[in-house]
């Protein structure tokens, strides 16, 4: 009895074991393995991509545009509206992004744009200040960021990556040697002063001066600050003829003063008053062409705004493309606008 006992719990505890062996592996194994499996084919996967499309940008050379802001002292000026449209026409020629954010010739708001552009991070600038002096250390924060700075125009002591500019004194100077030959070596001259820290003006009316100085000494030379529109600028002439009548001719540093000056001796029957203007600009070419060789704007040095654009954007793409050395320093070219060359002249977007 007790052997048959025994031969039975034998085989419950085989059927047991044997059962146990032919269970199925846990749900909580499998989809484990297959988790991990996926995960392995799909950075796989995700590497493939990756290499796919890193060899294809290096087989087609694509890189991204460069991102250029220009600032000019502002837009109301013909001059400014030049030089954007140069500045254009090169940043088209090399696929460049540009933007031109107008100061408006207030400082605190081109502190705020500088500002601007620093976080957007751009990649280069192309800048007169409307104060030389005070955006010294807002063309450092610029340059701190990684930005290429191109100095045009109204010369900043700050560092830049580059300077275009005209040879304003010499500007001054050829304006005062063609208004001598016309005005004479006596009377009185008036002269108008922009804000300081706006160094071509400075510069301008520094070189005029100095010309009458030393070669027509009994000239009177009064100076007038005016700052603003061109409407301002009219009523500061209108006001200055009123209250000193003997005055007989007139420097008028850019474009944007001598219009209003013309305007200002038409309204007041004042065509006696010769004034030497500045910018060469499409206006003071048609007030040429139109009053002839009696017109009372008797010249405007010619500085080819658009000339300036373009040369300021041309640099600043050789510079991000390491073409040339950070610190060049481009001087361009000046003419002289007459009535007597009026009908031939024009405003070059590529000037030699």
């Amino acid at each position: 009895m007790k052997r048959f006992i025994c031969t039975i719990l034998a085989l419950i505890l085989v059927f047991s074991l044997a059962a146990c062996a032919a269970k199925p592996a846990t749900e909580e194994t499998k989809p484990a393995e297959t988790t991990t499996t996926n995960e392995t084919k799909t950075e796989e996967t995700k590497t493939e991509e990756t290499k796919t499309e890193e060899a294809a940008a290096e087989t087609t050379g694509e890189k991204e545009p460069y991102n250029v802001a220009v600032i000019t002292w502002a837009m109301f000026e013909e001059f400014g509206v030049d030089v954007v449209s140069g500045a254009q026409y090169a940043a088209d020629q090399h696929g460049i992004n540009m933007t031109f954010p107008d100061a408006n010739g207030d400082m605190q708001k081109e502190i705020s744009i500088i500002e601007d552009l620093i976080q957007q991070k751009v990649d280069a600038v192309c800048i007169a200040p409307v104060d030389a002096d005070a955006v010294v250390p807002y063309i450092d924060k610029l340059r701190e960021a990684g930005i290429i700075v191109v100095n045009f125009d109204i010369e900043t002591t700050a560092e830049c990556d580059a300077y275009i500019m005209s040879d304003h004194y010499k500007g001054g100077q050829r304006s005062a040697e063609e208004f001598l030959k016309r005005h004479g070596d006596q009377g009185t001259v008036l002269i108008i002063d922009d804000n300081p820290g706006v160094t071509t003006a400075e510069v301008r009316n520094a070189g005029f001066e100095d010309y009458i100085v030393e070669h027509a000494p009994d000239i009177k030379i009064i100076h007038q600050l005016s700052v603003g529109t061109r409407d301002t600028h009219r009523a500061t002439v209108e006001n200055m003829l009123q209250a000193y009548p003997e005055i007989t001719g007139m420097f008028c540093f850019m474009g944007d003063v001598a219009i209003p000056a013309y305007t200002a001796c038409k309204t007041l029957g004042r065509t006696d008053v010769l004034i030497a203007g500045y910018d060469a600009t499409p206006e003071q070419v048609e007030i040429m062409k139109n009053d002839g060789p009696d017109c009372n704007l008797i010249c405007s040095n010619a500085l080819y705004p658009k000339n300036i654009g373009r040369v300021s954007m041309e640099t600043a793409w050789q510079l991000l493309e390491g073409e040339v050395e950070p610190g060049v320093r481009i001087e361009t070219v000046n003419a002289l606008l007459t009535p007597e060359n009026a009908d031939t002249f024009e405003d070059l977007l590529i000037a030699q």
